[in-house]
């Protein structure tokens, strides 16, 4: 049973590996078959890891075809937003209250030093180096509850980010205020005034939902 498991997180991992790489195409059907002989173990734990993968919104399982990348719907757009906004919601919130020790301080430094990439790359054309720098910023944001079930979440998640976050990315000046939404998160954080000052929360909330409204708008 052991080795099956193994078989399974090893199959896991590949399939999720390309998928987050960006190396399987959009609408293309791909062959269970052929994708464990490419790996180099039997079906079985190849289809089970592609459940796995479908629990999590990565694929869609066609019977008697194989998968393909999982066509993100209204609904995925609306539950993936709700779903940052009360993790990293609650996660702003713990550092506002801690903003004064030393981790607190150390965290809203690399806040800032996030802001700071993305505005070197405001105006380039590279949308792909943008959202990475626009994901470390969360990244720390979540990071700073020291939970490792929320960072695990967060990981789960950030395929369905990234193919939000390119189509919001190319709406034009979004870069730009996605940029002024971050500064304003750091400065809530910064200006918190206790556990009962929800600025920092709101500003989460706000840089949520214009995301949300914008990718939503073009899905229609």
């Amino acid at each position: 049973m052991a080795g099956y498991r193994f078989l399974q997180e090893e199959a896991y991992a590949h399939i999720r590996e390309q998928i987050v790489a960006g190396e399987l195409a959009e609408d293309q059907i791909y062959s269970e078959t052929k994708l464990a002989a490419m790996i180099g173990i039997s079906r079985t734990p190849v289809k089970d890891a592609l459940v796995r993968l479908s629990q999590e919104r990565l694929v869609d399982i066609l019977p008697s075809k194989g998968f393909r990348l999982h066509r993100m719907s209204q609904e995925d757009i609306w539950e993936t937003y709700q779903l940052r906004t009360a993790v990293e919601g609650f996660c702003v919130l713990h550092l506002a209250h801690r903003k004064d020790s030393p981790e607190g301080a150390a965290r809203l430094a690399a806040l800032e030093a996030a802001n700071a990439r993305m505005a070197a790359l405001e105006e380039q054309a590279d949308i792909e180096a943008y959202w990475q720098a626009d994901l470390a910023f969360h990244r720390l944001l979540v990071e700073a509850a020291g939970n490792r079930e929320f960072l695990s979440l967060f990981e789960s998640y950030n395929y369905r980010m990234s193919v939000i976050a390119r189509k919001s990315f190319q709406s034009p000046n979004r870069r730009t205020v996605a940029l002024a939404e971050h500064r304003a998160i750091t400065e809530a954080v910064r200006r918190s005034q206790g556990r009962d000052d929800m600025a920092a929360f709101a500003a989460v909330r706000r840089h949520m939902e214009a995301s949300r409204d914008l990718v939503l708008q073009k899905e229609e």
